[in-house]
């Protein structure tokens, strides 16, 4: 007599790519909100907004993008076995991390923040694509 397959259990985390959308969009305003910073600071100075560039604001994304990504992506390589979305993620955060803050005019900043978070996405994208497979 056969068994009917079960299906594989799944736990709320790790187990959609929610996870994966919520920190693609995160990564992508980050990057929009960097870029805007970087090269209009004294536009949004002048209009009373140079708020948007303050250290509280970059540390959020940059935790958001943190916690998003540990808990989206080290749940999933429990699953999917891949390291490419991970070895992604970490690429992009030492980017955002490390090769951002030592940028030695608004432009190096700009494409360093743009390829960071561009890797996080594509972390992100590949772990969807993995968990949907």
């Amino acid at each position: 007599m056969c068994s009917p397959a079960i299906p594989e259990a799944r736990s709320a985390v790790g187990s959609s790519p929610w996870l994966d959308r919520l920190g693609m969009a995160t990564s992508t305003i980050c990057a929009i909100h960097c870029a805007v910073t970087a090269l209009f600071m004294g536009a949004l100075s002048a209009v009373g907004a140079a708020g948007v560039g303050a250290a509280w604001v970059e540390g959020a994304f940059l935790a958001a993008a943190v916690l998003l990504g540990v808990l989206s992506l080290g749940h999933a390589l429990l699953r999917h076995r891949s390291y490419a979305p991970m070895a992604w993620f970490f690429a992009g955060m030492l980017l955002l991390l490390l090769v951002r803050p030592l940028a030695s005019s608004p432009l190096g900043e700009v494409l360093a923040v743009s390829a960071g978070a561009t890797m996080v996405v594509r972390a992100h994208w590949r772990n969807a694509r993995l968990l949907a497979a």
